[in-house]
């Protein structure tokens, strides 16, 4: 079959789009109501006989180059390959995914796309390729690259109505049938829906779809991922009969303490439409005649359980006709500003947030529903309440079980013009947006996205907003005033704060310094549209790698001020490509011209939906209750939930001396404090601490665990004998003799000042470790000291010039280890001080006590203080870039073994930072991907401290409090002692090496 293709409208920018039908509720129609309400959430929109899902394997062929797609395409003379729809084509072979953070793929020239040539050159003046360097670029064989797909489909009746739904399709399309141009559509995730009553016959149909790499819309869509194409989202067929239903709406609204909830439905014909809510005691149905095919009621003064994250209640909503049946699912709930205060249900809250993208490590954007519901299930089991759909409308299902769980939403249009700050110079964000030509495409997102999930505001959409980094104001005014002739919900938009606009209905900013979070909070900030209204992190604490870092200093601010709202941690999940040989790979190792590297690798779950430490710390930071010791057995309980009263909940205390309490806090109101006295353990030579678990009596799910220390005690050690046999000290260099002509020894350097950068060590694509890794280590001198051998060495490294001195002694069968660090030249920071070791491979049973998992200085409270037994290989975490990973705090001691022999180490006087790797952390320094972790040894770094994280990638460096000045001194102390069977047996007279 032949087809005259249109060439100009992915380019032409007067179009975008032809033929589109006007955007409406997302629903799925059933013949009846047993039929509506015989199906899971999961099923309904493959179910149903009134929607065909053109799912499945689609004939497919790329086009490279564009200039080779004919004018004329006769789709019998095309060899078509085959691909999966939904997909991206980056992910099945075709071109290769390519990952930009705030960049275009193509010149800076809006409206003006590249069409069939060549790309060309193109200028901009930052990038994780080049770091912040003017310069310009020459991308090569790089194309508007084109993907034609065909369908074939099968029809037994076509006097009915059919209409196709494309939920998203990147970056345009192109859609024709049986030789003939149907229409055009942009928006990648928005609904694009074409009638196709009338054109389609009986029998076999030709559907085909040709989809362009790049549209005018592009300029809109630079969000931070890897740039994908292609029909990623399902296709669905909707054959309606004439009397069915083709729109529906809800909206909730309350008088005093009842709420009223006006219904309405668009049919095809006039018919009459039964609109019936159900549940929790509450019947009540209504049948209206359509009048111009429309017909509405409104069920008053309602009495009904309110709709909460906390508790989501629901009701059966359905809207029948003599030849259809909807059955949604409908919450009561009024989210609202008052002035400074952001209230849901008239109560102040605060929303312990994440942004979500759609992501697959083999999938790109594509996300079946089992895997949308594992997300939605993640955040309940990491006390996250509140989605922002970052930066674009997700599938409609991830919304649909958000109201069904409890999930708020931040519901976001899918707009960002980063790539204006990034290529212009001087850099501005509101070139675009300020731009009056552009505002009809504004506005067409930003009505798809309203009609699209407008039953959804009833329940779990919070918070409409307009899109992320696109500066302002003109055209996100337009969109403001459009959202608030049509919704009652606040409106949010971060990018305003680049304009005169500053904020709309909520001030919001991305990772600013907690202290001026707590600015907003006092009212004090320079920017009064920050003061007057409610203020929301809509990003904060960004989770790329190891960290984030000091994330707790901006709940102790939210907590304090009413007016801030909360925030959303950046991001959920990773974005990296899994290979079939288990590898992934980020920005870069796809053969990118340009690329961010592994910025995409910032979330806190890894790409499989494992959690990383950042999941994990989030879980503690968003935990419903907190717990704070006073003093003399006072606790102040802070129930930090909205909705539910502290008696939902169990606390157990688990004291160090093996004693247990518990407590209920009922009557512990949300989101206040009270003081309550608890029965303490008795204090042990440990000193006193307990291990608190808290557990939601609703599910029987324990909700956070934590360690409260009262007391800390550690022994004190003196020399008291001269150092063993095995003991050996050359030329300053130590080691201790093992069985089986094994050893313990210094590592390469025995001195560890600095650490492999973490991605959070990075500023404005800086590596600031850099500078500490050109360590050099002299030994200066070897003295005979009573009991033992003092050795003093020369450390320095681009920064400054340490003196060392190390003495090893005799003491408590075993050697007693002191390590004073002086500076004597230079200034700055120490990121790190600690003595490192290596053993054999063999030795990889490691048991500690200390915290349960991976912690720093300002990441810590996120793991309780036990005992732990595990593997060397659990000891750092599975980062897909390798950096500094797996520390320990608040260590007391470490045994490590091969199961014959066991080398251990013991805090004296103070606990110590605990590292165990199975590579040195110069090794580790150079390696970039998780298949360059070569395991050659076992590395034990026995730390005086190392800094915090910060989160610097994108936010705040690590904060003073959790830096270590170079110009004071640092001392440490620990026991090394050898326990082989030998030993046990009394020979401990190795050979002297």
């Amino acid at each position: 079959m032949k087809y005259t293709l249109n060439t100009t409208n992915y380019h032409d920018f007067d179009v975008f789009e032809v033929n589109k039908l006007p955007g409406r509720s997302y629903f799925i129609p059933y013949p009846d109501r047993v039929s509506a309400d015989a199906v899971t959430m999961l099923e309904k929109r493959y179910r149903s006989e009134k929607v065909i899902c053109l799912n499945g394997d689609w004939d497919f062929k790329f086009y490279p180059r564009p200039a080779e797609l004919p004018e004329v395409l006769d789709t019998d003379a095309v060899s078509f390959d085959k691909i999966d729809v939904p997909a991206c084509w980056q992910m099945r072979g075709y071109d290769r995914p390519f990952y930009l953070n705030v960049r275009y793929q193509f010149p800076y020239d809006p409206p003006k796309i590249p069409t069939t040539e060549k790309v060309g050159r193109v200028f901009s003046w930052i990038g994780g390729d080049q770091g912040v360097a003017p310069r310009w670029k020459n991308p090569g064989e790089e194309y508007n690259f084109v993907g034609v797909y065909r369908k074939m489909l099968r029809v037994e009746d076509p006097g009915k109505h059919f209409v196709i739904s494309f939920l998203g399709v990147a970056s345009c399309l192109d859609l024709y049938l049986n030789g003939a141009f149907v229409g055009y559509s942009e928006g990648s995730h928005n609904t694009a829906e074409f009638d196709l009553s009338g054109r389609l016959r009986k029998g076999q149909n030709e559907l085909l779809a040709v989809v362009h790499r790049w549209c005018n819309g592009s300029y809109l869509e630079c969000q931070d991922m890897f740039r994908h194409n292609g029909i990623f989202r399902d296709v669905l067929l909707h054959v309606s009969d004439p009397t069915d239903i083709a729109d529906i709406n809800a909206r909730t609204n309350k008088r005093k303490n009842l709420y009223f909830l006006k219904v309405s439905a668009l049919t095809y014909a006039e018919t009459q439409v039964t609109f019936t809510l159900s549940g929790h005691g509450i019947r009540r149905s209504v049948t209206v005649p359509t009048r111009s095919c429309r017909a509405s009621c409104c069920f008053e003064d309602l009495s009904v359980e309110e709709w909460t994250a906390e508790t989501p209640v629901l009701y059966d909503l359905h809207y029948e006709t003599p030849t259809c049946c909807i059955r949604e699912r409908v919450g009561f709930r009024i989210s609202e500003v008052h002035q400074d205060r952001f209230l849901l249900n008239d109560r102040k809250i605060k929303l312990h947030g994440v942004n979500h993208h759609d992501t697959h490590p083999r999938n790109g954007f594509c996300l079946t529903p089992e895997e949308i519901e594992r997300d939605i299930h993640l955040c309940k089991e990491y006390n996250i309440d509140t989605i922002r759909t970052s930066h674009y409308p997700p599938d409609p299902l991830l919304l649909e079980l958000a109201d069904e769980y409890g999930v708020y939403i931040i519901d976001e249009n899918d707009l960002e013009t980063h790539g204006v700050w990034a290529h212009q110079f001087p850099p501005t964000y509101n070139s675009i947006t300020h731009d009056k030509k552009w505002q009809p495409r504004y506005l067409d997102r930003i009505t798809r996205l309203f009609q699209r999930d407008k039953v959804r505001a009833a329940t779990s959409v919070i918070l409409w907003s307009l899109g992320n980094e696109s500066g302002g104001y003109r055209n996100t005014d337009a969109m403001y005033d459009y959202l608030k002739a049509n919704s009652d919900l606040p409106i949010h938009y971060e990018s305003a704060i680049h304009s005169k606009r500053i904020a709309y209905d909520v001030g919001s900013e991305m990772y600013p310094e907690p202290e001026d979070v707590e600015k907003v909070g006092k009212q004090v900030r320079k920017e009064k549209q920050l003061n007057d209204r409610p203020y929301f992190l809509c990003e904060y604490a960004h989770a790329m790698g190891v960290g984030p870092g000091n994330a707790e200093a901006y709940w102790d601010i939210i907590y304090r001020y009413e007016n801030l709202m909360g925030g959303c941690v950046w991001e959920m999940v990773d974005h990296a490509v899994l290979h079939p040989d288990g590898r992934y790979t980020y920005g870069g190792d796809h053969g990118e011209w340009e690329h961010d590297g592994n910025f995409c690798v910032d979330g806190l779950f890894y790409p499989d939906r494992s959690p990383s430490t950042g999941a994990k710390l989030v879980r503690y930071l968003y935990r419903p209750i907190r717990v704070r010791s006073l003093g003399g057995g006072e606790f102040e309980l802070f129930n930090t939930t909205a909705f539910t009263d502290g008696g939902s909940y169990e606390l157990r205390f688990l004291w160090n001396d093996g004693t247990e309490q518990l407590i209920c806090p009922k009557g512990l109101a949300p989101l206040t404090r009270t003081q309550v006295r608890i029965q303490t353990g008795a204090e042990t030579e440990e000193g006193l601490f307990a291990e608190l678990r808290v557990t939601d009596l609703r599910t029987g799910k324990q909700v956070s665990e934590e360690t409260l220390i009262l007391r800390e005690n550690y022994p004190s050690v003196s020399a008291a004998s001269d150092l063993p046999a095995y003991f050996q000290c050359d030329a300053g260099t130590i080691s201790i003799r093992l069985p089986d002509g094994q050893r313990l020894s210094a590592a390469e350097q025995g001195t560890i000042l600095y650490r492999a950068a973490t991605d959070n060590d990075t500023k404005l694509y800086r590596n600031t470790m850099l500078p500490y890794f050109a360590q050099k280590e002299e030994v200066v001198s070897v003295t005979p000291i009573e009991h033992g051998v003092q050795v003093l060495s020369r450390v320095s490294n681009k920064n400054a010039s340490f003196q060392v001195i190390d003495t090893y002694q005799g003491a408590e069968d075993g050697i007693l280890v002191t390590s004073r660090l002086h500076r004597l030249t230079g200034s700055g920071i120490i990121p790190r001080f600690g003595k490192a070791f290596r053993l054999g491979s063999r030795f990889e049973n490691v048991e500690y006590f200390g915290r349960a998992g991976e912690t720093y200085r300002d990441l810590r409270e996120q793991f309780p203080i036990r005992a732990v037994r595990c593997r060397v290989a659990d000891m750092t975490e599975p980062n897909i870039r390798p950096q500094e990973s797996g520390n320990r705090c608040d260590c007391r001691w470490v045994r490590i073994s091969d199961g014959a022999c066991e080398v251990s180490f013991e805090a004296v006087e103070k606990s110590f930072e605990l590292g165990v790797k199975p590579y040195s952390d110069k090794a580790l320094f150079t390696m970039r991907h998780r298949e360059d972790e070569e395991h050659t040894g076992t590395y034990v770094t026995i730390q005086a401290f190392q800094q915090g994280i910060g989160t610097a990638s994108c936010g705040p460096g690590i904060a003073p409090e959790y830096q270590f000045p170079s110009d004071r001194d640092y001392e440490m102390k620990f026991l090394i002692r050898v326990r082989t069977p030998e030993l046990e047996k009394g020979g401990n007279e190795y050979d002297v090496l």
